[in-house]
């Protein structure tokens, strides 16, 4: 089975967390997500790239960009 690839994505620092702390800080990454601290989060896991979090805001506005 081929290996997804992964598109460019510019990430800063303060956007990365491990899977693992991600589970133990849901609540204050969500609240940074909320308050605009930070446009997303890059979720790692094994030193690599496994997802990206956002708000319902923005995913509704990338949603309908995908759908103009």
């Amino acid at each position: 089975m081929n290996e997804p690839r992964s598109a460019a994505v510019s990430i800063t620092n303060s956007e990365l967390v491990s899977v693992r702390d991600a589970m133990r800080e849901l609540g204050r990454l969500l609240e940074r997500l909320d308050t605009g601290e930070i446009d997303k989060l890059v979720l790692t896991q094994k030193n690599q790239l496994r997802a990206v979090m956002v708000s319902v805001e923005r995913y509704a506005e990338l949603a309908s960009a995908t759908h103009a």
